[in-house]
This record gives C-alpha cells, structure tokens and sequence, in this order.
C-alpha cells in the first residue's frame, strides 16, 4: 500500500480506472464519462431492463434496511414510554438528573464509536456487521427488562449506545454506494419512513406491552424492553440472510453483465463505486473539509427536536396536557403517519428538481414552529396540533441531510468518513436533547424549546452559507476555471 494519502489514492484510481480517470487527489483532474449529472452514461442493457435491475436492487435493499433500523429507532427512544409505564417509580429516575443521563450516556457512547465503526463495515461484509450490530442491541435491550436499579440501566444505554453507533451510517452508507446522486433522496426517504411508520406504532405497542405487567413478576416497562429485544434480534439475524453488499462484492446477487452496469453508472455520475483504501493519513486528510462539519450541524439541528418529541412528548402528553398513561402512549403515534407522507413528498421532490439545502431549510422553520406552539398554546388542541406540525416537517430533516451530504461527497473513503461525522452531529442532538430538557421543567420545558429554535436558525444560516458557497464554485467550474472534488463537469448540488 502506498505511504501517503495522495499516493495510494493515485494507484487506486490508475488500477481501476485507468481509461477515465487520470489523478484523484481532491483539487486535481480527473476524466469522467458522463456530464456531472450521470445522465449521458449508456449500458447498451436497454431502459427496460436497465429499470428491472434498479427495482430489484431497491426491493432487496431499503425494505430490509428501513425494518431493521426503524426497530433499532424504536428501540432507542422508548425511554419515555418505559417511563410512563412505571420505569421511573421502580428505578427512582426522579431523583436529580438520572433520567438526563440515561439519556445522555447513550449518545456518548453512539458518538465515540461512529467512526470506527463505519471503517469497520466495508471489511467485515455490509451484511455480516449489520446484522452482527443488530443482534448485540436486541440483546442489551433484553437486559434491560430485567434491571432492577438505575446504575444497571445507565450501563445498559452505554452498551445500547456502542451497538447502535455504527448502525444508521453504515445502512445510509451501502445506500448511497448503490445509488446515482439524483436517485437518493427519496429511497433514503423511503428507508426513513419505516422508521417514521414504526416509532408511530411503537408506542402503540408499547401501550399493549405494558399490559403484560405483573406477568413472571416483571412491571410493564420491563415487558416492553424485553419483547422489543427479541423481535429485535430475530429481524436483524434474518436481515443477515437478505442484505446485499457493496456493487462490487456483489456476485451472488447480480450477473456479471449487471454488476458492471450498476458499477458504471454510478461512475459516470461520481466516480467512485470501487472501494479505495483507507488508514489514518486519508481519515486526516478527509476531515480537513469544513463541509463535513456543516452537515453534522445540520444533522444535530435535526434530531435534536426528534429526541426531544420521543423522549418527552408522552410526558407533556400526560402532565402538560392532563391525558391518562394509556391516552398519552397512544395520541403519540397520529403524528408519524403525517411524518411520512410529508417525508416521502420531499424527497421526490428534492430528486426531481435537484435540490436539497433549501427543502431542508423550511422544515426545520416549521419544525421551530410547532415545537413552539406544543410548549407555549394554551388549548389542548392546539397544543396537540403544534407536535403534529413539529413531528410531521421533522422527520424529513435527517434523510434530507444525508442526502444533501451524499450529493456532494466523492470517493468512498470519503464517504465512510463524511458520514460518520454526520451521525456524531445526530448523536450530539441526542445529549443536547437530554440536558436542555430539563426534567425539572416539564411539562413546558422552556430551556430545551429555545435552544432547539436558536440551533434549528443556526442551522438555516449555514445552508444558507453553504449553498452561496456552492452556487459560486459550479459557476466557476462551468467556467473552467476549477475542478469541484477533482471532477471534470461535476457540480455540487444546492
């Protein structure tokens, strides 16, 4: 292997792509065969068949990976749901800042682990490390049916938090390696409305759970961590047996004549279907690029109102709003099913027209809105309405960013690295969520509804910035005057 990040970078791309790529390293030339947009590549398969290759990838890759991470989605936020089933009267999480914690130590723990647990992915198998990770969180979670003291549990969440960290980038990451940039947004969105779907249902099922309490004299709350952690398991083990893996290791899913279509689509849009290789130089070397940490901000200011919403709305459904236990588990579900028309629309919408910052922008203003609306209105009603408008304009935020991320990231180590970054962003949102909605100010929780609205407007500035900063450097490049990525006729997308 090459010594230095330039180095092996150049051998990667004169072994591979000898005919079309000529240097790689980010600011140098490198040929294409396509016109920045991937719509001049033909494989003389046909449109016909060429579709039927596409659709058989996407039915055997995002049903999967969406069941599989919207189960691990459930998994993580039905901490407030445990908590109105009786978790908090049998652990004592009122006592000072318990219940902040548990929240919190396991997003510690989710971004510690994101990077090396991303880097680990393209070596052991997509679906060998994704099931491998699937299975250890289903197990945690079973443990901590049977926790019988807050210490017990807050090691669980850091052990939930090393499992799950390297779960929703690694499925992003295989998603956008199969993918053209104008074909992502709304298969990332489809992948996200499962998870929309279920943390819908989840609390619905996490109300008839908890009717199991008393059973083999375990309280509800246990029973809904217990049941989870088996279907967990078994979805996750049997997504081992579905999964396919990156195009080039995918041999037993596709004919040769195939496999070479999709590799050189997805070169002719961006150049990178092959895997180059990967050591700390290159990480380094990736990181330097002040766009990564733009989209991890953008991803925190996206989650944070979603942690917030499943960790806490049940609790403001219950004291702030005067619903029984049973009423607040079940009026948490109504919100998602609009969260995932919503999430779909924007993002054929964001294909269609090839845009992507200022989609995200208006809903993260509107997700503002109705956080501010379900703390501050006086009727139930429009409280109410206020968590439908915050849930419903949220849910597209997180696959919006990770597709705008996608849409302007090239070479796979890149990507692996880029997002990872991104998911540490997502996980701080988690840890903000957890200390700025102070338990002590339930059930309005003031502190946490203005920090979220003084980020999510942080977050409009920087997309903001960022897409003036990429309108300005593709009218340079359509001028000849540089090269976006190290690409001839490569545009970033706004």
């Amino acid at each position: 292997m090459a010594e230095t990040d330039s180095d092996y970078l150049k051998e990667q791309a004169l072994g591979v792509h000898e005919e079309t790529v000529t240097v790689t390293h980010e600011g140098e030339h490198r040929d294409r065969v396509a016109d920045g947009d991937g719509d001049v590549y033909q494989s003389g398969l046909g449109p016909e068949r060429e579709k039927k290759i596409i659709r058989r990838i996407d039915v055997r890759l995002l049903p999967i990976l969406g069941l599989m991470y919207s189960i691990s989605l459930a998994d993580r936020t039905n901490m407030g749901l445990a908590m109105v089933a009786g978790m908090s009267e049998d652990l004592g999480l009122a006592e000072g800042s318990r219940y902040t914690i548990l929240v919190m130590i396991f997003f510690v723990a989710y971004i510690v682990f994101e990077i090396p647990s991303n880097l680990v992915l393209p070596k052991a198998g997509a679906a060998n490390w994704l099931a491998f990770l699937g299975a250890s969180f289903g197990a945690v979670l079973i443990g901590m049916g049977f926790v019988k003291n807050w210490g017990m549990m807050a090691l669980c969440r850091a052990l939930l938090g090393i499992t799950e960290a390297g779960f929703l980038p690694g499925c992003t990451y295989l998603i956008t390696c199969w993918y053209r940039r104008y074909e992502v947004g709304k298969r990332l969105s489809l992948f996200w409305i499962l998870s929309c779907l279920t943390s819908g249902f989840a609390s619905i099922f996490a109300y008839v759970l908890s009717l199991l309490h008393g059973r083999a004299g375990l309280n509800g709350w246990s029973w809904i961590f217990i049941i989870e952690g088996i279907i967990t398991m078994a979805v996750c083990v049997g997504g081992w047996f579905i999964i396919i893996d990156f195009p080039t290791k995918a041999d037993r899913f596709l004919t040769a004549e195939e496999k070479r279509f999709v590799i050189e689509r997805i070169n002719a849009d961006r150049g990178d279907a092959e895997e180059d290789p990967i050591n700390v130089a290159v990480i380094l070397h990736h990181l330097k690029d002040w766009k990564l940490y733009f989209w991890a901000f953008n991803l925190m200011a996206s989650t944070l109102p979603g942690y917030a919403y499943s960790y806490f709305l049940p609790i403001i459904l219950r004291d702030g709003m005067g619903f029984s236990a049973t009423d607040s588990q079940l009026l948490s579900a109504p919100p998602y099913v609009l969260a995932a028309i919503v999430a779909f629309t924007s993002g054929w919408l964001g294909d269609k027209y090839r845009i992507r910052g200022p989609i995200i922008a208006v809903h993260q203003l509107l997700t503002a809105a109705g956080m501010l609306i379900t703390a501050f209105a006086k009727p139930n009603g429009a409280r109410y309405f206020g968590a439908f408008l915050g849930i419903g304009f949220l849910q597209y935020c997180v696959p919006g960013v990770l597709t705008y991320q996608a849409n302007n990231i090239t070479r796979r180590s890149k990507r692996s690295v880029a997002t990872a970054t991104c998911m540490m962003g997502g996980g701080l949102g988690g840890i903000i969520a957890g200390v700025a909605f102070k338990s002590s100010e339930s059930p309005k929780y003031t502190t946490g509804v203005f920090t979220t609205l003084g980020i999510s407007l942080t977050s409009v500035a920087m997309i903001t910035i960022m897409d003036l900063y990429f309108l300005k450097v593709n009218r340079a490049a359509k001028a000849g005057k540089r090269l976006n990525e190290g690409l001839a006729n490569w545009y970033y997308t706004c």
